[in-house]
C-alpha cells in the first residue's frame, strides 16, 4: 500500500503519464472522437462509454501495463496530437477533488493539458496536490523505469512505485464521482476516445 505522501504526489502524475503513453502509443490509431465531442460530454456530464469495440482509457492504461488508479473515475474524452505530445484529458461535472491518506486533497481540473514525449510529461496543468496549506501545481512527470515514475511538484520530486494505483479514485464535492477518496470505487468511468487535435 502506497504511504500517504506518495498518494498525495503520484495520483495526479500518473494520470497525465498514463493518459498520454497510451495516447502516444495509439496516436496512429482512428480517431474516436474530437476535442469538441469530448469538451461537450464532459459538459453534459454523460457516462464517456467508449464506443462499441473501443477500449476505455482505464483499459488502454492496462493495455499498456499502466493501473488503472492513475485516473479519477469520471473521464468523459481526451485528445492527443502527434505533432507536439500536446494532450488534453476531460473530466464530467467540473474540477474534481479527493483527499488521500495522510490528509493531501488532489484537484484535477475539469481540462488537463501538457506535453508528452519519450517517457516524460511536461507542461502540465490542471492537477495539483494540497500539502502544507497551499496548492502546489504538479508540473512534470518522468518515466524512471518500467516500474518506476518521478514526480516533480516545482522543486520538489519524488520517485514512487507505480503499483501503488490498482483503484481509480472517486472525487467528492465538486463534481465527477460521489465517493470519499482513493479505493472507493471500481473505476468504471470510460473516456469518450482520442482524437487528433
Amino acid at each position: 500500500m502506497a504511504s500517504p505522501r506518495r498518494l498525495g504526489l503520484l495520483l495526479p502524475l500518473l494520470l497525465s503519464l498514463a493518459l498520454l503513453l497510451i495516447t502516444a502509443s495509439a496516436s496512429g490509431s482512428t480517431a474516436l472522437a474530437s476535442a469538441a465531442e469530448a469538451e461537450a460530454e464532459a459538459e453534459a456530464g454523460d457516462g464517456g462509454d467508449a464506443p462499441a469495440g473501443e477500449p476505455s482509457a482505464y483499459e488502454m492504461l492496462e493495455g499498456f501495463g499502466f493501473p488503472r488508479g492513475i485516473l479519477p473515475e469520471g473521464v468523459t474524452g481526451y485528445t492527443y496530437r502527434p505533432s507536439d505530445g500536446a494532450f488534453e484529458v476531460f473530466l464530467g461535472g467540473g474540477d474534481c477533488e479527493f483527499d488521500v491518506d495522510g490528509g493531501y486533497r488532489l484537484t484535477y481540473r475539469r481540462r488537463i493539458y501538457g506535453n508528452v514525449e519519450g517517457g516524460s510529461i511536461r507542461n502540465l496543468g490542471g492537477v495539483s496536490v494540497r500539502m502544507f496549506l497551499f496548492n502546489w501545481g504538479i508540473d512534470r512527470v518522468v518515466m524512471e523505469d518500467e516500474a518506476h515514475l518521478m514526480f516533480y511538484v516545482g522543486p520538489l520530486s519524488q520517485a514512487f512505485p507505480a503499483d501503488n494505483f490498482e483503484e481509480s479514485p472517486r472525487c467528492r464535492g465538486r463534481g465527477c464521482g460521489g465517493g470519499s477518496g482513493v479505493g472507493d470505487g471500481d473505476g468504471g468511468a470510460t473516456a469518450a476516445g482520442v482524437a487528433a487535435m
